[in-house]
């Protein structure tokens, strides 16, 4: 049994699941939105014992890796649960990787065992083909050569009890980063983070037993599994969504009375406007939770006057353990660049390079120390002591602190812009750009210039049936900020590149170097 006398958030998070299925062992815990599957807390709780117990007849057992490639499913939710009751670490995989990034991750982490679904089976067999391949590998669903069906876990597994070993210290996760600039490194997430998660998830957003999240954010990412386990972890229930179909998420809304969603930049308005919401009843919305400073100002708008749902906008980073910080409507109607208040259970600062606490209006990185935050980087003792130094996790993203204590985010470090002798922080231009009623989408980043070392370079995503000239974007900027922060090049594009986090992919527009005149 775990140590009771640790706080809630110093608990493992599958602790949980004992006491939901003695408290309410007929509760819905989680429906598959795609097959229609559910399973009530109690039935949970039978399955994940067994499950575990297969995983450890097939030689899975405490500290062991375990991969994953999967679309986001009942099944993938409870061989976490699994997972985390033997002591094991789940390392996700993101879908979208390529089979050599893929590789490379595997190999990084050491799984000893591979679990896919049947739609990525194929590209997870591509990763390890001409590799020595993780001993077994598990089918979430399907049959395929040379798997052992996910079922058969549950179905041949004798129960065994959660490892008595585990405690909230317990490395139940390696959650890779995107990698935007370099090798992917996996941040070791223990199970204290996910308690600690569902605590502010409760106290910013009222999460809890009466509530059904659409767990659509993929399982790979810590905003998506953070928010799901949060909801099963507070006795809710979750509805797994595969796919970005706003066809979809309506349905599952109607059918099972969803109250949370939680879309990121790129998803979010398409899901507002859909057609498919004119004829769908989505009274049960409560919550609609975005990232904290990159959406327009009318999509709050149309999410509490056509939806009927409080708007929430927030930010988050895997090294800290997911949200960091919420902001309500309220604080985003009477400033749009606001990333609001730092969530309850976090100590934080904003420090110069010197790790000294910035004085009021001065910028500062923003450091968080709490219950959430990582063990540090997977195979990496170097990073790990630059980031977590001086007992402070340092996110690497700049921050003033507003009146009222609010916070503005400024910009990542590693964007900054420095021409003719100015600081300029791309964010802040984006943030002027995507007032223009024109534009749907911008990013901002600097490129090298003969005479001013780097020139600001806009990329613009118009709304449909608008114009607009580059010369025009120009002004638009020039009229509302310091000269110097106005871009000299501006590209109109279709999109952005996004990461399943709905944040740029800046590194992919960096490609992109050529500096074609405003027109």
């Amino acid at each position: 049994m775990p140590d009771t006398q640790r706080p809630l958030t110093s608990l493992p998070c599958c602790y949980v699941l004992q006491r939901h299925a003695r408290e309410m062992p007929d509760r819905t815990a989680i429906v598959d939105g795609l097959t229609g599957e559910s399973v009530t807390y109690g039935e949970l709780h039978e399955r994940v014992m067994r499950i575990a117990g297969g995983l450890a007849a097939h030689g899975v057992g405490a500290g062991d890796r375990v991969a994953c490639l999967a679309l986001n499913c009942k099944a993938y939710a409870e061989l976490f649960l699994a997972v985390a009751w033997l002591g094991a670490v789940l390392v996700p995989l993101n879908i979208r990787h390529s089979a050599a990034e893929l590789r490379f991750i595997i190999d990084d982490s050491g799984a000893k065992a591979l679990c896919a679904c049947d739609q990525m089976a194929g590209l997870a067999e591509a990763a390890v083909a001409g590799h020595p391949s993780p001993g077994r590998k598990f089918l979430l669903g399907g049959a395929r050569e040379g798997w052992l069906p996910f079922g058969a876990l549950a179905a041949a597994g004798s129960g065994v009890a959660m490892n008595p070993a585990i405690s909230g210290e317990t490395l139940c996760m390696l959650l890779y980063t995107s990698g935007t600039t370099g090798k992917p490194k996996g941040c070791m997430i223990p199970q204290r983070t996910w308690t600690g998660y569902a605590v502010n998830m409760a106290a910013c957003f009222g999460m809890g037993q009466a509530d059904t999240y659409l767990a659509f954010l993929p399982f790979f990412h810590v905003a998506g599994f953070g928010t799901a386990l949060s909801q099963l972890i507070l006795g809710g229930t979750i509805v797994t969504a595969p796919r970005a179909d706003p066809k979809l998420f309506y349905q599952l809304i109607a059918a099972c009375r969803v109250s949370i969603v939680f879309f990121v930049p790129g998803i979010s308005t398409a899901f507002v406007h859909d057609p498919a919401r004119a004829d769908t009843d989505t009274s049960s919305l409560r919550v609609f939770i975005s990232g904290a400073g990159m959406e327009k100002p009318d999509l709050v708008e149309a999410v509490e006057t056509e939806l009927g749902a409080r708007y929430f906008g927030i930010y988050g980073q895997t090294e800290s353990g997911g949200k960091v910080t919420w902001a309500d409507s309220a604080m985003v109607r009477a400033d749009a660049t606001t990333y609001g208040r730092v969530m309850p259970f976090y100590d934080y600062m904003l420090a110069d390079d010197d790790d000294r606490e910035v004085a009021p209006g001065e910028i500062g990185e923003l450091c968080v120390r709490s219950s959430t935050t990582m063990l540090g980087y997977w195979n990496h003792a170097a990073a790990t002591a630059t980031t977590l130094r001086n007992g402070w996790h340092h996110t690497g993203d700049l921050f003033v602190r507003m009146a009222g204590g609010q916070l503005k985010m400024v910009d990542r470090k590693k964007y900054l812009i420095k021409t003719g002798g100015e600081n300029v922080y791309p964010q802040e231009v984006e943030q002027v750009l995507l007032q223009h009623p024109a534009v749907a989408d911008a990013a901002v980043i600097g490129v090298p210039d003969p005479h001013w070392g780097e020139a600001v370079k806009a990329f613009i995503v118009l709304k449909a049936g608008h114009a607009l000239t580059g010369a025009a974007v120009i002004d638009w900027v020039a009229a509302r900020i310091a000269g110097y922060k106005k871009p000299r090049h501006v590209e109109f594009v279709a999109a952005l590149p996004r990461n399943a986090s709905g944040k740029v992919l800046k590194n992919e527009l960096a490609g992109s170097r050529a500096a074609p005149s405003a027109g």
